[in-house]
């Protein structure tokens, strides 16, 4: 359950941060060919996506903490 609605931002942020990531990966591979770039911006941005994640998921925790008081 989404009480503090943070939910849809979350997926928002952690989808453009990651497709920042995979196009900027894809636009070096297009010029060097180099495929293990490519791999190296696509790992980093599954590791964005779950950063935003767990960032999100300690911001709910606190805006829990500041409900329960």
């Amino acid at each position: 359950m989404d009480r503090h609605r943070t939910g849809r931002i979350s997926n928002l942020l952690a989808i453009c941060i990651s497709a920042f990531f995979t196009a900027v990966g894809v636009a070096g591979y297009q010029r060097t060919q180099d495929l293990r770039q490519l791999l190296l911006f696509i790992v980093i941005a599954v590791i964005a996506l779950g950063l935003v994640k767990l960032a999100f998921y300690g911001i709910n925790r606190l805006l829990d903490r500041i409900d329960q008081r």
